[in-house]
């Protein structure tokens, strides 16, 4: 009878007292985890947000630069905030609303705890978070324009700048509460 298995002491699983002590520890790592999770995930959003902005300014600009026609980014500053990128026949290349990133609003234009603007100047930031005339920002065939910022902030207060300044050099600063500047 080689061939049987027998059931016994040396047979290979798991015991139940394993797997209890297993799901155990897995809870306790939840528990610690989630709220971790979720200080950070305004943080990621506000930062997603930020980065597409700032690569949605860069691309209008090399797209009036490549087609050698001036392309304008309009921020709607009213409701849940969008802004859009439109080409010179007045047709929408692409529109980004904020409620992509966070469906609950907790994104959108403004300074958050931010005490002075991000020019040299530190000024006042404008009251719907962008100091763009009539907030339109445009680019001429060379990639140049007026200079400006646009502020967005999340529920939690941090706050990102994204400017040009009009030799056509987009910026993206940061504002840090300890040392009360943009970085």
């Amino acid at each position: 009878m080689k061939g049987r298995v027998r059931a016994g002491k040396n047979s290979s699983g798991f015991t139940l007292m394993e797997i209890i002590v297993t799901c155990a520890i897995l809870a306790i790592l939840a528990a610690v985890a989630i709220p971790a999770f979720s200080s950070w995930l305004p943080e990621y959003r506000l930062k997603s947000a930020v980065r597409d902005l700032y690569s949605n300014t860069q691309l209008a600009r090399v797209m009036a630069i490549k087609n050698n026609e001036s392309y304008r980014m309009i921020f709607i500053t009213t409701e849940d905030g969008a802004y859009i990128i439109q080409k010179p026949d007045g047709t929408t290349e692409r529109t980004i609303n904020f409620l992509d990133y966070d469906s609950n609003g907790n994104i959108g234009y403004g300074g958050g705890n931010a005490t002075k603007s991000a020019t040299k100047s530190g000024g006042s930031i404008p009251t719907d978070g962008v100091s763009y005339g009539s907030n339109v920002a445009t680019f001429n065939p060379r990639g140049l324009g007026s200079s400006g910022y646009v502020y967005l902030a999340n529920s939690t207060g941090t706050a990102y700048a994204i400017g040009r300044w009009s030799s056509g050099i987009i910026v993206l600063k940061k504002w840090n509460n300890s040392t009360n500047s943009w970085e």
